[in-house]
């Protein structure tokens, strides 16, 4: 009875059929309605399929592309050298992107020169204002001078006891001692330098306009426009000096500074990829354009000449320890070929200009050459000084790299923000905190010891490190001792801080030496990506 009532089981041919071909063939007494009705079924149906299968493909590429891409942070304090250790990755990687975008340099480099020769004036004024109303003394003035005696000295034990980066009232006190003027015999200046003040004066409108250009990236920060309770020491931090978070309506006004910024908007504002001045726009929020600017510093070029190398002058710098711009003496030695009215900035030139970082800005750098080309870096160049360090935090969450500038040369200088502070135990405080955090475990940190050139200049003049680094000792005073001694010192700190063993990358570096500082660029990129396959288990 049962065995009536089993179904009929379909069988596998011999001619290789399998069973999901058997389910796809047609019924075998399809009507060419329903043929054509199924037909239209399948198509639809396979449509559908193919975009899903493209949609993943996309993804997936993008995916791949997104991996592939190495985000690499710039951090340092200001003037640590991180713009121009960018300006190195693009002239080294990029280098038909960086000749495009040369020209639009112009402007800043003009500002450097005009605003060095604005605050010799400014020195020199009051210097004859002085002499004139009596006052016949023309002493240091601490205040301005880059050094510091004895005094004023620092040591490496006491940043060790402070692990969190922090300094009482005290400490700074103690640190940062006033020092007595020095007299000297007075200067005697002649007409002439009453004419050279006269002559130019034009220059004040000239920095005044390229200011306007350039926006607030011209203007340095200063102890006076700081605002300390905005303060922090390290991106860790909530603020430096203990003091409770800024209030929301504090943070709001700040929101500009905490922004990202794509690092090319001035450029196109100054008519980036213009090859010629004469097509080179000018800008509706001055009423001097670029090429007026470069008329009036043409014109005063030979009186700049004669500004620069008048002996009195320089004596004046001296005995006021005016301190200008790194790169001002560059400038001034080439002001025949700056103040010209057909200059074009050289890649020494626009490697010497300065220009202060707001907030964090964003570069993509696309390679162009070797193995490397056509992938792309996410490079982000930040702010360094303390009122933009706690914009830093948001972006450490997916780094691939560190490259931490820290400047070698400034061990008896202090912060422009907050001149209690020492720029080198700021270094130190600000690599202590990074190197100990577990956001950034996984993260390569290389460490670059700038601006050795400097730290050669001024220990070769008589500066000795050993009065403002005590722990220094009896060393000799000499640029490759002092860069060893320091190399070790910060070595040590990410060998006992670093959550995880992590190798040490450390360089000494002047990254304003395009050749040397292109060939460690090249070095670091092939380490970073190393590191960045082996996370990626490819290799």
């Amino acid at each position: 009875m049962l065995s009536s009532l089993r179904m009929p089981v379909p069988r596998l041919s011999n001619e290789g059929d399998d069973p999901l071909s058997i389910f796809m063939k047609p019924p075998p007494y399809e009507t060419d309605e329903e043929r054509t009705d199924r037909l239209r079924r399948e198509a639809e149906e396979k449509r559908v399929s193919d975009q899903i299968d493209e949609y993943i493909k996309a993804e997936r590429a993008a995916m791949k592309k997104k991996r592939s891409d190495i985000k690499l942070l710039l951090l340092g304090q200001s003037e640590s050298g991180k713009s121009t250790t960018l300006k190195n990755f693009q002239l080294t990687f990029a280098p038909k992107a960086w000749r495009e975008e040369r020209t639009s340099w112009r402007a800043v480099i003009q500002f450097n020169l005009v605003r060095s020769v604005n605050t010799i004036l400014d020195v020199l004024s009051k210097e004859m204002l002085s002499a004139l109303g009596g006052g016949s003394t023309a002493h240091l003035n601490i205040a301005q001078s880059s050094s510091r005696p004895p005094s004023g000295s620092w040591s490496m034990d006491a940043l060790d006891a402070n692990l969190d980066g922090n300094f009482s009232s005290d400490d700074e006190q103690e640190v940062y001692q006033p020092i007595p003027a020095s007299t000297f015999p007075p200067l005697k200046f002649t007409s002439s330098h009453s004419l050279l003040k006269l002559r130019l004066a034009p220059l004040r409108s000239v920095e005044c306009d390229l200011k306007t250009f350039l926006g607030a990236g011209s203007t340095e920060v200063t102890a006076s426009t700081s605002d300390i309770s905005q303060m922090v020491a390290t991106p860790f931090d909530i603020d430096y000096r203990g003091s409770a978070p800024p209030s929301a309506s504090l943070t709001r006004r700040r929101t500009n500074e905490f922004a990202v910024r794509s690092h090319a908007a001035w450029k196109r504002s100054l008519g980036m990829h213009t090859g010629s001045s004469k097509t080179r726009p000018s800008s509706p929020k001055a009423g001097l354009d670029l090429d007026g600017a470069t008329e009036v510093i043409a014109g005063c070029k030979d009186d700049i000449k004669m500004l620069w190398h008048d002996p009195l002058i320089q004596e004046l710098l001296k005995r006021r320890g005016v301190k200008l711009g790194d790169s001002a003496a560059y400038y001034f030695h080439h002001v025949d070929r700056i103040a010209n009215r057909k200059y074009e900035p050289s890649d020494d030139d626009v490697l010497r200009a300065r220009l202060r970082t707001l907030g964090v800005q964003e570069h993509k750098l696309v390679f162009e050459h070797s193995a490397d080309a056509g992938s792309t870096w996410c490079i982000y160049d930040v702010g360094g000084s303390r009122t933009s360090r706690a914009a830093w935090l948001p972006f450490f969450d997916d780094a691939h790299a560190i490259l931490f500038l820290a400047p070698i040369n400034c061990f008896d200088e202090q912060l422009a923000e907050d001149p209690r502070v020492n720029r080198l135990q700021d270094s130190m405080i600000l690599w202590k905190s990074i190197v100990s955090s577990k956001l950034l475990t996984g993260c390569s940190i290389v460490l670059f010891l700038n601006k050795y050139d400097l730290l050669v200049k001024k220990l070769q003049s008589g500066v000795q490190a050993r009065d403002f680094v005590t722990n220094y000792g009896d060393r000799e005073n000499d640029a490759a001792v002092f860069a060893k001694y320091m190399r070790g010192k910060f070595k040590t700190l990410l060998k006992d801080l670093s959550p995880k063993p992590r190798p040490f990358y450390g360089f000494l570096t002047s990254v304003i030496d395009q050749q040397n500082t292109g060939l460690t660029l090249s070095y670091l990129r092939d380490g970073i990506l190393r590191e960045h396959l082996k996370k990626a288990e490819i290799v």
